[in-house]
């Protein structure tokens, strides 16, 4: 079955509490590990960006955008992981006050599987940032990404959001 996001919770395989805390751990571990990547990749873009600016090519920034938005899109599956443990784990009668903890964190999962789900297609997300952004590709050197009605990127905002998340779900881990 194919794991997307909209059908997200259909067909999970059973886990205990202590495996979906262990796939919490590394998934979130994952998504930490690869900050320093993503920004390194930013840094390409803000280059390829001066390129178009200085040549009018296109395809650098392009490239380096498809490069960008395939490590976003670890990154998100790691927050997809993350959903799927605590569904999960609400489920389970030992552990269902972890619900308290993912309705409270519902906007930020929320916002990052709708990324998530765009970035399914890399290549589409790579044009609409051309078409949004248009004349004002400068907005891409501020870190600023367009997903359909969102600005979006890996920034200290969405690792401070995971960092927060992670701790409220150790709080609620029983010992």
């Amino acid at each position: 079955m194919m794991r997307d996001v909209a059908n997200r919770y259909r067909g999970l395989p059973p886990r205990t509490p202590e495996m979906l805390f262990l796939i919490v751990d590394k998934f979130y571990r994952g998504a930490v590990s690869h900050y320093d990547l993503i920004q390194a990749k930013k840094r390409d873009v803000a280059r390829a960006l001066s390129v178009l600016q200085e040549t009018g090519d296109r395809e650098p920034l392009s490239e380096a955008l498809r490069v960008l938005f395939c490590e976003f899109h670890f990154y998100v599956t790691c927050w997809l992981q993350i959903d799927l443990a605590l569904y999960r784990l609400a489920m389970h009668e030992e552990t269902k006050e972890i619900a308290e903890v993912w309705h409270r964190y519902r906007h930020q999962i929320q916002r990052h599987l709708h990324v998530r789900a765009l970035l399914d297609d890399t290549e589409a997300c790579v044009e609409r940032q051309f078409a949004h952004f248009q004349s004002r590709l400068a907005s891409m050197g501020e870190d600023r990404y367009w997903f359909d009605g969102v600005y979006f990127s890996v920034d200290q905002a969405s690792l401070q959001s995971l960092h927060s998340l992670y701790q409220a779900i150790r709080k609620r881990r029983p010992n």
